[in-house]
């Protein structure tokens, strides 16, 4: 046994322990509390350093060290009034004293660049006399500020992480950040405001391969590490080797999609998940291969309609019905700008294009309440599609190709309710956010318990993993045998001796980026219904959020951007939900191009892909209803209270909810080899043909949904059966090209 005096002056024991046995330890005398009774400490690294640690041939993995090593390190650096050396970090710090010069070198320059990865913002200077390096931490900097959430904000972001667990792919590193977030405060209750409200992210393609893919560019990405990887390209049907620069992930329309740095192409790209090939490789062993661009925007990759992927090459105006003016206005404001209002309320808006061929193809599928007025390739585009459109449904259709065998698939597994999440929470975020979780359950006196359960269940571990991290947290210190604290996992409670220097990490610390990115991500998929059932701005929330990961955030974080009047929409109706009141709305039908004002009973409200539901009790149909929320003009919650209908609402939970159409028909749809494989991604009742191309089973609850799905697609999707369908596709085209190629002078 021997005594280390720490540099407060508090005396430590060190004691040789074997490993895994609990002993009685008298391990620390606090001055002038004269508390120096025993206590029995299960950890086996208690009081022991890294070094006598591996000497006694108790086994810790690299990481576990580095870990370890790293905490020391920020702890060391914040209990400094000074700015220090290296020679003083490998003189004090845990782990970096049993390594010659050059492994020292490597591996204080590979934690400093992790630590700045995580977003700890380590300072360093260089001394004009000694020319040497100077480091600084700053515990003001470390710290989370005080972002004055109110209880409505925490209690409302705390229902993301209920609304998108099990099918976010960012959902433990999200935990951890509400955890950070909500230290110190009553564990706050999901809303019961959104009982009656459900997220389902359907085409995200969330499958064991997509989770392992996103945990691979998430690692690359936070890194900066180049990788390789085949794609497929779909436009050219081929697979391709590609070398890429991860920037940022971004979820968009259902899918998830890599943007980063084409070494072929020279240029920003974006590649879909689903496409990606076989094996993710890193492409060399550096610790950083690449910096992202300062002028690199996330945002705009998810908020860019088709037609503006890649460079733009040109501007088109378009003449809006008046009928659809506001809905464009209010849908596209980031994609254009309105550059004219027509006296008969019709607009001309304006934007930019990469592709003409998507914005020829949006233009067909408003279905005439979009004409375009320039330039000449845009205005000839539609019309060449229009006269492909009516020849190909003109008369029988042509003889298809013979089917291809279907492919050989395994059996599908069956499917979890709740699979795991593919980005796991940082491991050292993780022991940031147990330790403050811990030192903040001690008395005056330094001593506290924490329900082991609890723990586990706001961190999402399970019994081994948090006593493993517990006995890391114990091995932390300042230098000089200055620990932060002593733990155990004894039984059901998690038992916590803390040191008086160890009260620089009772508050938690900022957000990393990957937890930022988390909560931001999550806005963008419910922010407005967050701000909506907060009652705050959404603005307002993701500014104290903004404040919560500081001014070195990752400009690979897309803000959060939700439409128009989403927010006001949202707070009406879960209001109007909540108290059982009816909904007087006016709704925009884009199939007749024409507003309607309906009194409706709020049921559901939906998230599927990328917009919002409220299924309804219509009182003007008698019927239940799907209403898209972005087509809701406005609303007014009525006096009018009703009674919850006992209707089945089977079926509103699909993919395409059902619109105010007639019942349902079904019809054969054949696809040109061009766009055959959009389809077969797509799945579905889909048939491949020999000559690339493809037949589609659709079932459609009304012709105009499928007649917008067939003009969309430029003359590449032909309607095989019925025929009666056929002639109405021929006959709209022909409308089409005649309105279409005269725009009206308001």
């Amino acid at each position: 046994m021997s005594f280390v005096r720490n540099v407060r002056g508090f005396a430590a024991v060190q004691v040789s322990i074997p490993y895994r046995r609990t002993v009685v330890h008298d391990y620390h005398h606090r001055r002038g509390c004269g508390n120096d009774e025993p206590r029995r400490v299960g950890n086996p690294f208690s009081g022991s350093s890294l070094n006598e640690t591996r000497e006694k041939g108790y086994f810790m993995t690299l990481e576990k060290e580095k870990l370890v090593r790293q905490l020391s390190l920020v702890a060391f650096l914040m209990s400094m009034n000074r700015p220090i050396t290296a020679r003083d970090v490998r003189e004090s710090v845990e782990g970096y004293s049993h390594m010659g010069d050059d492994a020292f070198a490597r591996r204080f320059y590979a934690d400093r660049t992790d630590l700045l990865g995580l977003g700890l913002p380590l300072n360093s200077t260089r001394d004009d006399d000694t020319g040497e390096e100077l480091y600084t931490l700053s515990a003001r900097q470390y710290m989370l500020p005080n972002l004055d959430l109110s209880d409505r904000e925490v209690t409302a972001l705390n229902s993301c992480l209920s609304l998108l667990d099990g099918q976010f792919a960012y959902a433990e590193p999200l935990r951890l950040a509400l955890q950070n977030l909500t230290l110190g405060r009553e564990n706050p209750m999901t809303d019961p405001a959104l009982a009656s409200t459900e997220v389902k992210l359907t085409g995200s393609d969330y499958s064991p391969e997509i989770a392992a893919r996103i945990a691979k560019l998430e690692t690359a990405i936070t890194k900066r590490r180049t990788i390789t990887f085949n794609y497929f390209t779909m436009g050219r049907g081929a697979d391709e080797d590609r070398v890429v620069d991860p920037y940022t992930l971004v979820w968009n329309g259902g899918q998830w999609y890599l943007v980063g740095w084409s070494h072929e192409r020279q240029d920003v790209r974006q590649f879909r998940l689903s496409r990606i090939q076989g094996e993710i490789k890193f492409t060399s062993r550096k610790e950083r291969d690449f910096e992202v661009p300062a002028d690199f925007d996330a945002t705009e990759y998810r908020t860019r309609p088709t037609w503006q992927f890649g460079e733009p090459v040109g501007e088109a105006d378009l003449w809006v019905d008046p009928s659809a003016a506001w809905w464009v206005e209010r849908s596209f404001e980031r994609a254009g700008e309105v550059v004219e209002r027509h006296e008969d309320g019709s607009v001309t808006f304006r934007t930019p294009y990469a592709a003409g061929s998507w914005l020829v193809g949006w233009i067909l599928g408003m279905n005439g309440l979009v004409r375009p007025m320039g330039p000449s390739e845009i205005v000839e585009g539609v019309q060449t599609a229009l006269e492909e459109i009516e020849r190909q449904h003109d008369g029988a259709p042509a003889k298809l190709a013979g089917e291809l065998p279907p492919l050989d698939m395994p059996d599908a597994a069956p499917r979890r309710r709740k699979p795991v999440a593919p980005v796991g929470a940082e491991q050292f975020a993780l022991l940031q956010a147990l330790m403050s979780d811990l030192l903040a359950s001690c008395n005056p006196r330094g001593e506290g318990e924490v329900e082991a359960a609890g723990l586990m269940e706001r961190y999402g571990l399970d019994a081994k993993a948090l006593g493993e991290a517990v006995d890391l947290l114990t091995l932390v210190n300042f230098g000089a045998g200055a620990y932060a604290m002593y733990a155990e996992l004894d039984g059901d409670v998690v038992k916590v001796d803390a040191w008086p220097d160890g009260e620089v990490f009772r508050r938690p610390a900022r957000l990393s980026p990957l937890e930022a990115k988390a909560l931001l991500l999550a806005l963008d998929l419910v922010g407005p219904l967050v701000a909506a059932t907060a009652k705050s701005d959404l603005d307002s929330v993701r500014a104290k959020l903004t404040e919560g990961f500081g001014g070195y955030g990752s400009p690979t974080v897309p803000a959060t951007s939700p439409t128009g009047s989403e927010q006001h929409v949202l707070e009406e109706l879960t209001t109007a939900m909540n108290k059982q009141r009816v909904l007087r709305i006016e709704y925009y039908t884009q199939g007749r191009g024409e507003l309607s004002e309906r009194n409706v009973e709020p049921m559901r409200l939906q998230r599927l892909k990328s917009h919002w539901y409220i299924v309804a009790w219509c009182r003007k149909a008698d019927a239940l209803r799907s209403f898209r929320l972005d087509r809701i003009k406005s609303l007014d919650v009525q006096k009018d209270t009703f009674e919850m209908r006992d209707v089945d609402l089977t079926g509103y939970e699909a993919d395409t909810p059902r619109s105010l159409e007639d019942s349902p028909r079904v019809a054969d749809v054949w696809f040109a080899p061009s766009a055959a494989g959009y389809i077969v991604e797509k799945g579905g009742d889909v048939k491949r043909l020999v000559d690339g191309s493809a037949v589609s089973h659709v079932a459609t609850s009304g012709d105009t949904w499928l007649l917008e799905e067939i003009l969309k697609y430029r003359g590449q999707a032909v309607v095989t059966t019925p025929a009666n369908l056929r002639e109405t596709v021929a006959t709209r085209a022909g409308e089409l090209r005649s309105l279409l190629s005269r725009v009206p002078v308001a």
